[in-house]
């Protein structure tokens, strides 16, 4: 097996996609390039690669419409609001910017939310028992205005991490991930 260096910021981001206890960084990085599970000759990875960038490269249907900025422009909005900035609970801030993530791009949220998930934890479910079944002393609310829960008894940094990883599979401007990071320490 080869040994390669990476840096801290790589390090942690792939320490944060684990999925259960004990999953190595090669399954991990496997996972997240869409590679087989199992080393599989060079040839067949190399193929599997090649088609996956291919499919990146490939222009977007004109038909699916990028919400980024009307994401941007709705987070702004919650943001600035006398409701938000009046709110002193935590939970009720995580639910509404969820909530607007949720209402700007459904089927963007939909993806978002399959790939933020704790080790031992489901963060997102469409009911709330999937998310109750997670562990002892889970507490889950649903999502304004959508069919979604969400595990709401994590950490205020937690919270911003699980919104975090939401909007970054959303492709929210990095200058609004940044924001909700300080509001979410």
């Amino acid at each position: 097996m080869k040994q390669i260096e990476v840096d801290d910021e790589l390090y942690q981001y792939i320490a944060s996609r684990t999925q259960f206890i004990g999953e190595s960084a090669s399954d991990i990085l496997r996972r997240l390039l869409r590679l087989p599970s199992s080393p599989q000759p060079f040839v067949l990875v190399q193929q599997g690669t090649i088609e996956g960038l291919k499919e990146l490269a490939t222009p977007k249907k004109q038909g699916k419409k990028d919400y980024s900025a009307e994401i941007a422009q709705q987070l702004e909005a919650l943001f600035k609001s006398n409701e938000f900035k009046g709110q002193t609970k935590m939970v009720v801030r995580f639910l509404q910017v969820l909530g607007v993530l949720h209402q700007a791009d459904p089927e963007g949220f939909a993806r978002a939310t399959e790939s933020v998930q704790g080790s031992e934890r489901r963060y997102f479910a469409h009911n709330e028992q999937t998310i109750l079944a997670t562990g002892s002393g889970v507490k889950a609310k649903q999502i304004p205005d959508s069919s979604y829960w969400v595990i709401t008894n994590n950490n205020t940094a937690r919270k911003g991490l699980i919104l975090i990883g939401v909007m970054e599979a959303m492709n929210v401007p990095q200058s609004l991930i940044e924001k909700t990071q300080k509001l979410f320490q």
